[in-house]
């Protein structure tokens, strides 16, 4: 299962269509708390999560993710990239760092590397 965190319902949907067309199962959470209380860690083979989310960031649910032994990889996504905010997600542990829009090319590229 492919988890997609991100606030924009739009985002999320198309991501999870994405993901379903290529024959992989996807499930949405509006934020990094919900992602994190789901349950279903084992089922879970990789994570992308938008950067700038209310509440948790995309770096901040990273962090937690490694504090809790998640061993998931992590693909960060983001419309407003920064030399640093890629240096914060890929030193703190992430696959990935996008920009948004997302090529679709790109994401499946990044998520087949990052299962595989």
């Amino acid at each position: 299962m492919i988890a997609i965190v991100d606030d924009d319902p739009g985002v999320r949907g198309s991501l999870d269509s994405l993901v379903r067309s290529v024959g992989l199962a996807g499930r949405s959470f509006s934020n990094g708390e919900a992602l994190l209380c789901c349950g279903e860690e084992s089922r879970i083979a990789c994570i992308i999560t938008d950067l700038h989310m209310p509440g948790m960031t995309g770096i901040e649910l990273l962090a937690e993710l490694m504090r809790r032994g998640w061993r998931q990889p992590v693909i960060v996504m983001t419309a407003f990239p920064t030399d640093a905010a890629r240096a914060q997600a890929l030193g703190g542990g992430a696959q990935a760092f996008l920009t948004k829009p997302i090529d679709p090319d790109v994401l499946l590229e990044a998520v087949e590397r990052a299962i595989a």
